[in-house]
């Protein structure tokens, strides 16, 4: 991918890139690890694309225009794991009893 067609792209499309990126990244480290691939170059020019995508973002962060970020995703599930918690820890703790081992057994039988 060039570096002209990626500054052209919006932010929100650069995001959506990204992920699809890291996705087939995903799935071509997936099939080296389990049956090989035909082009073992292509993982290298996957980086290589997800470098840019980075780098245009954070450019374009650092001067000052808005960047989409995938924050609510991470926000909601942060959200739904404190309901969980809080749900655990109003029940209250059941007690175990606690079983003999064999050295105990022994001692009290003898």
């Amino acid at each position: 991918m060039k570096i002209n067609k990626i500054r052209e792209m919006s932010s929100p499309d650069l995001e959506k890139e990204l992920g699809e990126l890291k996705s087939e990244l995903f799935k071509l480290r997936f099939s080296l690890a389990t049956n090989g691939l035909d082009n073992p170059m292509k993982i290298k020019e996957v980086k290589k694309d997800i470098a840019k995508i980075k780098t245009v973002l954070t450019e374009r962060e650092l001067k000052g225009e808005p960047v989409v970020e995938e924050k609510p995703k991470t926000a909601a599930k942060k959200a739904t794991s404190k309901a969980k918690k809080e749900e655990t820890t109003e029940e209250p703790k059941k007690e175990t009893k606690k079983t003999a081992t064999k050295k105990e057994t022994k001692k009290v039988t003898e």
